[in-house]
């Protein structure tokens, strides 16, 4: 049977270890000792949809533990270079690793340590949150796309194999531009962490909405001057989306009404980080179009600031809970 190992057990990483085991596969996990004893009960999973399924304890495995045929790497890009260092026995000559990093880049750490394995970038556009210990939910819409190379079918195996109302799974041939389009969505992240509240309740405030604007009008900027089209990932053009995040509210309940449908209770990856203490990846994603643009000469001064303010509440020098207006004067100036 196809072995399957999760390194990370976090939200995303939970969350596709108790989908694996709810489809009666071979699943191993690699986790703290925090994390094994917050999942020794089981996982609970459910999504917006309502669909739901609960799973027994995961088989938790360590580096010495036998190689896998699919590598799931779904630690933050802030603990890869550590993770990569801790694989050990896992990583076999032919197995094949996932990597579910936001941002840009962060797979070329693992190809540098693992030339001759398959290494495949995984683009997750959904998020989760954990209700309760082991209860995790997907809160808002979105699948799981995975890397597809030419000549190799084994991501469109996989794709189709593991797809579920719980979990949507594609394969895709061109990651790079999909990639890009991810992180447009995902501009907005530090934004959320910085105004401390739910993901839902920031969309229905304009200036929240134009701070968003403004992150994503620099990314489109860059990936223009780059010669990249972007794939459409939402109900709307990605070109479109900082015309319809800057139009008033009444407009917007219009137009954005698939925006609106997130679950009330998602907040970003982001903002887990920082209300865990934890440094961020706003530097595998806001600084990652502050970098492409040097490049191509773009100048992207509002993703340069929110990277600055991230910095600053991770070091604790900026309080949390800004207010829309406050967080649109800071990216706008």
């Amino acid at each position: 049977m196809t072995r399957h190992v999760v390194f990370g057990a976090g939200l995303i990483g939970g969350y596709v270890t108790g989908v694996l085991l709810s489809q009666k596969r071979n699943v191993g996990v690699v986790a703290r000792e925090s994390v094994q004893k917050k999942l020794a009960a089981g996982l609970q999973l459910s999504d917006y949809h309502g669909n739901k399924a609960a799973v027994a304890a995961p088989d938790f495995v360590s580096a010495e533990s036998p190689s896998a045929d699919y590598l799931w790497l779904t630690v933050k890009c802030t603990g890869l270079d550590s993770a990569i260092e801790q694989l050990g026995s896992l990583v076999g000559p032919q197995t094949r690793i996932l990597c579910c990093q936001n941002g840009l880049g962060s797979e070329q750490a693992v190809k540098n340590r693992y030339p001759n394995n398959e290494v495949l970038r995984v683009m997750v556009q959904f998020n989760v949150v954990e209700l309760e210990p082991g209860k995790l939910h997907r809160g808002s819409e979105g699948a799981i796309t995975i890397e597809s190379r030419a000549g190799s079918d084994h991501s469109a195996q996989l794709a189709a194999e593991i797809n579920c109302p719980l979990l949507p799974v594609h394969a895709c041939d061109d990651m790079v531009a999909l990639l890009w389009a991810k992180l447009q969505l995902n501009l907005g992240n530090g934004v959320n962490a910085l105004a401390d509240i739910p993901v839902k309740a920031m969309l229905e405030q304009r200036d929240f909405r134009r701070s968003f604007a403004l992150l994503m009008s620099e990314l489109i900027a860059v990936v223009r001057a780059k010669g990249i089209e972007l794939p459409k990932v939402t109900a709307i053009p990605g070109h479109l989306i900082p015309k319809v995040m800057s139009v008033p509210n009444w407009v917007f309940n219009i137009l954005g009404t698939k925006m609106l449908s997130v679950d009330p209770t998602v907040r970003t990856s982001m903002w887990w980080d920082l209300s865990a203490g934890k440094i961020t990846e706003v530097h595998f994603l806001n600084g990652a179009v502050v970098e492409a643009g040097k490049e191509v000469g773009v100048a992207c001064p509002a993703n340069e600031a929110l990277v600055r303010m991230i910095v600053e509440a991770e070091n604790g020098e900026r309080e949390r809970g800004m207010s829309a207006k406050d967080m649109y004067r800071a990216l706008a100036s």
